[in-house]
């Protein structure tokens, strides 16, 4: 798309190309000139009108061009702003207008989690007022004060606000939305996973905690398998045993639609070792893996509440659990995989999504600091004792080689190009049984 300022000289110097084209004034950008293959220009504009070309070039000027199209802009305000609002208090129009037809494509996991925004912080809030009376600093000084307490709670709150207001504006409740323009809390990295000595802790305290009771030894091999596959808590929660079909889980749903989860060995003896536990031994195909964590309206909250109590134990109280996804990507990273395999088994949909993950620990990177430094050290003191000797005119002149010299090089793990199928199962399972940290489970 080009643009430049129009003006009555170079309109009459534009020339016919092999395809159309067109340029847009940047004076007013709504007005443009559009220049066919056979010569004719005409006047256009970008304004949502029923006919966008206005007259052609000779039987209008520039001027009044604009002064028309200047015109059109002003009469689409006025009855933009002359359309009436509908009134109806927040609460009634969630519930009767964007609970039935707003989210109807949302995945049932986004539809609960709205709810619970609703409930919990949204429609005590904002419920006894009409959506056309909230305006953006109601919902900017809302979003400051529970930032303070719940930073990562009041950016979820804020997308499910947001959605509302978008439907509203388009039903016609209000004008505009007034979370526009309010940012959200920036998010902290994620920079953190378990050593190897942290890991054997880790497993340490799973084996102390697992003793207490049946749902303990549940959440224990719940959180065994975060690490073995690098799933997201949900989706391990929510295994059937309909889903297991020897080293694959066939998930019908997970945070990016249907996936299917490529496991090791060692994934797949724990999941074997589950089946003979008292508390799973019901094997009907809609069954739960879990059946102890059938009970609880969040499974995952149910997990995480023992997970305290393990990293209490192991002692890494920084650790959440998210980041035993986080250890397993980092581990797989360090390994030398490619991220574009990294990148299926975690399931991400970008690859940017990975590249978060693609990080080693300050150790290591203190260590190849230093390899280098040596490297170049040795380089310049060996330039500094040995100095360059005098070439005569005899020995300036280049010999004739036979072979070129032969380099040594550390030979460097093959990574296949993208356009290759480097994501085959063969592959995955290759990375799953060389990952170090697994022989610790």
């Amino acid at each position: 798309m080009r643009s430049q300022r129009l003006t009555s000289k170079g309109l009459r110097s534009l020339r016919p190309k092999t395809r159309t084209y067109t340029l847009w004034d940047t004076q007013l950008p709504a007005l443009g000139v559009r220049v066919y293959s056979d010569g004719r220009c005409f006047y256009v504009t970008r304004l949502p009108s029923a006919n966008k070309k206005i007259a052609l070039v000779g039987q209008l000027s520039l001027k009044k061009a604009r002064q028309h199209v200047q015109a059109l802009i002003d009469s689409t305000r006025e009855q933009e702003n002359s359309k009436p609002v509908r009134l109806a208090r927040f609460d009634a129009f969630v519930k009767e207008e964007w609970t039935v037809r707003g989210c109807p494509t949302w995945k049932p996991s986004s539809r609960q989690r709205a709810r619970s925004a609703l409930n919990r912080y949204l429609l005590p809030e904002f419920g006894r007022y009409p959506v056309s009376f909230i305006e953006s600093h109601h919902v900017q000084r809302w979003f400051d004060a529970l930032s303070r307490t719940y930073a990562g709670t009041a950016n979820r709150n804020l997308d499910v606000l947001r959605s509302i207001f978008n439907y509203a504006v388009q039903r016609g409740y209000c004008q505009s939305n007034p979370c526009a323009g309010i940012k959200k809390n920036r998010k902290k990295r994620l920079n953190r996973f378990l050593s190897l000595e942290e890991l054997g802790q880790v497993n340490h305290a799973l084996t102390q905690v697992s003793q207490q009771g049946q749902l303990e030894a549940c959440c224990c091999e719940v959180l065994r398998l975060l690490l073995l596959t690098g799933c997201r808590v949900s989706e391990v929660t929510g295994l059937k045993w309909s889903f297991v079909n020897g080293g694959e889980w066939h998930l019908p749903d997970s945070k990016t639609g249907p996936r299917v989860v490529c496991v090791g060995k060692k994934a797949q003896q724990r999941l074997s070792h589950i089946s003979k536990q008292t508390w799973s031994q019901s094997h009907e195909p809609q069954g739960d893996v879990f059946t102890p964590l059938s009970r609880f309206v969040s499974k995952p909250d149910k997990v995480g509440m023992i997970w305290k109590q393990v990293r209490a134990l192991a002692n890494v109280e920084d650790v959440r659990i998210h980041d035993l996804r986080h250890t397993f990507a980092s581990y797989a990273v360090l390994e030398g995989y490619p991220i574009p395999m990294v990148s299926k088994l975690l399931g991400h949909k970008r690859m940017s999504s990975t590249l978060r993950y693609a990080h080693v620990n300050d150790a290591q990177v203190t260590q190849s600091v230093e390899a280098i430094g040596e490297v170049i050290r040795g380089i310049v003191s060996e330039q500094n004792e040995t100095p360059p000797k005098r070439r005569t005119v005899s020995e300036s002149k280049p010999k004739k080689t036979t072979s070129s010299p032969k380099r040594r090089r550390r030979p460097v793990k093959a990574v296949p190009k993208p356009s290759e199928d480097i994501l085959t199962n063969e592959q995955i399972q290759k990375l799953l049984h060389e990952v170090d940290f697994l022989d610790n489970f």
